[in-house]
């Protein structure tokens, strides 16, 4: 079951880059927990960057792409780890207000269930992201 959770996971960059997000959406679960980076604070909810649900997700990531000028993300790598997929990838873009460039790592670990997306969590520091993944350098 974990090699299809990456392909699972897999499908949903893939998808994104194409710009097919039902496709995405067909792929999370509708109670979906999606956690932003840790700076990064969700709607109604300060600190935490935690969205539920489809239309949570929706507002996080339209507050996420709205943030740039210029943005773009590159899918690195996906690590097996059971129910849980590590995503490393790179991304790069300008901020809108700021106009400061950032080009950095950054990490996800998504959860899945019943072929489902159930949770993704973001992280800007790749300890961060294997401690979540329970997994080790």
């Amino acid at each position: 079951m974990s090699e299809e959770n990456v392909e699972i996971v897999r499908a949903i960059y893939e998808s994104w880059t194409r710009g097919d997000y039902e496709a995405v959406f067909a792929r999370l679960d509708t109670d979906i927990e999606w956690f932003g980076p840790p700076d990064i604070s969700a709607a109604g909810e300060p600190g935490s960057g935690l969205s539920r649900g489809h239309e949570g997700v929706r507002r996080s990531l339209a507050r996420w792409v709205g943030a740039w000028d210029e943005y773009s993300f590159e899918l690195r790598r996906l690590i097996d780890c059971g129910d849980d997929v590590l995503v490393e990838g790179w991304h790069h873009g300008r901020g809108k207000t700021s106009g400061v460039e950032v080009s950095e790592e950054i990490f996800s670990v998504w959860t899945l269930e019943a072929g489902q997306a159930v949770r993704q969590r973001m992280f800007r520091d790749r300890m961060e992201a294997l401690e979540a993944a329970e997994l080790r350098e």
